[in-house]
């Protein structure tokens, strides 16, 4: 946890570093906490945590970051404990990210596979959904409208 501590305060004060490669450092949930912490005030893009020894609560810490921070787009959590249920809590945060790509999960539980499925194919339809919405105004219901018209060119 103290070396976790350590990374997240060298975070807040790195606002240009895009990758944070933490797999295998058995950082555990307290360690999660404190990165999680800091994550939303930095420029991380890619997290790697797998094999940290992270349970459905490092999950929730992780979990509440990810869906507020627009910013990270890849997330490996491989390897970790986090139940069913804490994929299902991990996969709608990337929902809820919306520019979120990937989410990497495989545990000690049989059952994320279908987690995992469900979630690739989540993200696949957010993305084409955000690729057809392109040059689309909304509505302040979200409803799509007309083409959005270029300005001309004088």
């Amino acid at each position: 946890v103290k070396g976790a501590t350590y990374i997240s305060q060298a975070l807040m004060r790195n606002q240009t570093l895009l990758e944070l490669w933490m797999g295998f450092n058995k950082i555990g949930d307290g360690g999660i906490s404190a990165i999680a912490a800091t994550l939303n005030s930095s420029s991380v893009r890619f997290l790697d945590v797998q094999f940290c020894d992270i349970t459905i609560l490092g999950v929730k810490y992780l979990s509440n970051t990810f869906s507020a921070n627009q910013n990270i787009r890849e997330l490996l959590l491989f390897g970790n404990y986090i139940t069913v249920d804490g994929a299902r809590l991990i996969t709608q945060a990337a929902v809820d990210n919306g520019k979120c790509e990937h989410v990497w999960i495989n545990s000690e539980y049989e059952n994320d596979d279908v987690v995992v499925m469900k979630m690739g194919i989540i993200l696949e339809e957010r993305k084409r959904q955000n690729e057809s919405n392109k040059g689309f105004s909304k509505d302040d219901d979200g409803t799509k409208q007309k083409p959005l018209e270029e300005s001309p060119q004088q």
